[in-house]
């Protein structure tokens, strides 16, 4: 019996490589996991598995035709079922399912922001803290601030991909992510709710319906909920996003 190992992603990939370069019987092969392939992080160091192939060569013909067609029959089929159990409890194992606990969505968030800025060739510092079930991403540093975009834009794309990095590591996850850039989205909420209130003060005095600029979801609750309780106006959206807006009409 002869033995090889071969780095691969799984074990099909390790079986092929050994028929092409050996002249090993592929019935015969046993196959043993010495470290488990890992696929990485959203592609992110990836690593081969590390897998022990056994087998035999193939035998020439001369010996082939002293065994009895009865006898090769029935050691292939004891073959193939082993292998195909190996095979199976081997995708069994790259298909189970990891308990993802809350510390290791908290952790995922982290490596994905700092990855982040690590290729963006931005200097910060990252502080991650769970409330309930939102993790909250507070990225310091004057650097970061690039980070931003306009009206937010580029922070809500940063924000969107974590969500979608833990949504990929954990489909079930019920935890939600907020990224924000030195302090930015307290003090754009200040700038909208002065920019509301002073929108639905021209609406009150004029009794004109009016058009606020296009928002984001987030940006639009603000609005509504700073103007849920005004005596004069009343607030809806309309539109499709990101055309989507709020509007601020006089109540009657």
């Amino acid at each position: 019996m002869e033995s090889k190992i071969l780095y691969a992603k799984n074990s099909d990939e390790a079986v092929q490589q050994l028929l092409k370069s050996t002249n090993a019987d592929k019935a015969s092969i046993q196959i043993t996991v010495k470290e488990k392939p890992s696929r990485g992080f959203l592609g992110i160091g990836a690593k081969d598995g590390v897998f022990e192939l056994s087998y035999e060569l193939k035998k020439e013909e001369s010996e082939l035709e002293m065994e009895t067609i009865e006898v090769e029959e029935t050691e292939i089929v004891e073959i193939n079922k082993a292998e195909n159990n190996e095979v199976e409890n081997d995708e069994d194992k790259d298909i189970e399912e990891v308990n993802i606990t809350t510390e290791d969505e908290i952790k995922i968030a982290r490596e994905f922001i700092e990855e982040l800025l690590k290729n963006a060739d931005v200097e910060a510092e990252v502080d991650v803290k769970l409330e309930d079930d939102l993790i909250k991403i507070r990225i310091k540093g004057e650097d970061a601030s690039c980070l931003i975009g306009r009206r937010g834009d580029t922070l809500d794309a940063i924000q969107f991909l974590t969500g979608l990095a833990l949504n990929k590591v954990n489909k079930h996850s019920h935890t939600r992510v907020f990224v924000d850039i030195e302090n930015y989205r307290s003090k754009r909420e200040e700038s909208l709710k002065r920019y509301c209130y002073k929108a639905a003060r021209e609406v009150a005095r004029t009794r004109r319906t009016k058009k606020l600029d296009y928002m984001n979801p987030y940006e639009r609750r603000i609005i509504h909920s700073a103007l849920q309780n005004d005596r004069y106006v009343i607030t809806y959206s309309e539109g499709t996003d990101p055309y989507r807006r709020v509007v601020i009409e006089y109540k009657k």
